[in-house]
């Protein structure tokens, strides 16, 4: 028994499973991964120098670095779910106990916050406005300062926040559009466009600034604006709006820019900052220009020059399938060529029943059927997400 004793402690060592050798190579930290990930994703071009470091603050902390991955693992294994952690009976008696507080003091409470409101709106709202946009405007310019992990996200929200106080205070202060008229003399004629041509200062200026497409996107919708192709909110609805008197304007305005953008980008010329603009000027600038090409070459009603904008239509189809094939501008032609479909089947409708109801309820079902076939055959060629 003593020397099988002996013998069981002698082999114990080797029996170990967490006994590692000295030699062994110490396990990367999860600091490490997240690190080399981010640094990757930048190399890669899916991150811009200033995004990878705002990522990283966000997602790499100090403790990344003072555990292995595994050991993060189990950690995070081990916690208790936020379920867990909040519901429990002791948070239920608390709760209910602050429920209790508030039936007995509740005219306590609605009394202070009467007394605490009166002052609130003694005070002048040009006081409030000016606050709020001197908070907002810090924000804008340097979100950073103010929370570094959330940077880009603050500055999202304080961008579109100053569109909106500065309309709130044109609105409650007359004067202001008022000046605004004597300043700009072009804002009596077009009081919209002229907004629009500010905005598309404002909104590309942020996009320069925080590199970011989002606001490039909005600089894009304030150029439309200004050829008279609006984005209009109210309340639970978003539509497009066109000003029919200024078709002309629409259509080759957009053309114009269009044609700019596709110069730059097939000529290989190098712009880095186009890219924050892409997503506005391929699609919501396409978009407009092949909305005015349907209304200006539609069928009904009549109108003058629609025969021109019609033919500008089919030579741009044509542009369109040879830019598709030879120079990578996938989504533009995408756009322009579903919206060409659309105006072939207006043609075909108002040819077909102004020759006879059935021709026309024929020639209408067998193109619609035909539509049909080809996009169950070959809708993986219309790309609408640029590369």
């Amino acid at each position: 028994m003593l020397i099988m004793s002996a013998g069981a402690f002698a082999q114990s060592p080797a029996a170990e499973p967490d006994q590692t050798p000295a030699s062994a190579p110490s396990s990367r930290t999860a600091g490490d991964i997240k690190t080399e990930l981010i640094k990757q994703m930048q190399n890669d071009g899916y991150l811009s120098e200033r995004m990878a470091q705002e990522v990283a603050g966000k997602y790499v902390s100090p403790n990344d670095f003072r555990e292995t991955a595994a050991g993060a693992v189990k950690a995070e294994a081990s916690q208790p779910s936020v379920w867990s952690r909040y519901m429990s009976w002791v948070n239920l008696i608390k709760v209910v106990a602050v429920i209790c507080f508030l039936v007995v003091f509740y005219e306590t409470v609605l009394k202070v916050a009467k007394a605490l409101w009166t002052h609130v709106i003694k005070v002048p709202t040009i006081v409030y406005q000016l606050v709020f946009l001197s908070l907002t405007g810090l924000g804008t310019l340097w979100p950073a300062a103010i929370w570094p992990s959330q940077a880009f996200y603050l500055a999202l929200f304080c961008g579109f926040a100053n569109v909106l106080l500065v309309a709130w205070i044109a609105d409650t202060y007359k004067v202001v559009p008022e000046t605004l008229k004597k300043m700009i003399p072009l804002f009596c004629r077009a009081p919209a466009s002229t907004a629009c041509a500010l905005g598309m200062v404002y909104f590309g200026a942020l996009a320069l600034m925080h590199q970011s497409s989002i606001f490039g996107f909005f600089a894009a919708v304030c150029l439309s604006g200004v050829l008279s192709f609006y984005m209009v909110y109210t309340p639970g609805t978003l539509y497009l709006k066109l000003d029919e008197r200024m078709l002309k304007g629409v259509v080759f305005g957009h053309l114009i820019v269009l044609a700019a953008y596709c110069i730059v980008r097939t000529n290989g010329i190098h712009w880095e900052s186009i890219q924050y603009f892409e997503a506005g000027l391929e699609y919501y600038c396409t978009i407009g220009l092949a909305l005015a090409l349907l209304i200006g070459a539609s069928p009904w009603p009549s109108r003058a020059h629609r025969n021109r904008y019609l033919a500008l239509f089919v030579v741009l189809a044509i542009l369109a399938s040879l830019g598709y094939l030879f120079l990578d501008l996938k989504v533009i032609a995408s756009i322009l060529l579903c919206f060409f479909v659309l105006l072939v089947l207006e043609w075909i409708v108002y040819l077909g029943f102004k020759t006879n109801m059935l021709i026309g309820a024929g020639a209408l079902g067998a193109s619609l059927y035909a539509i049909a076939v080809l996009l169950e055959k070959y809708s993986s060629l219309i790309i609408l997400s640029g590369s």
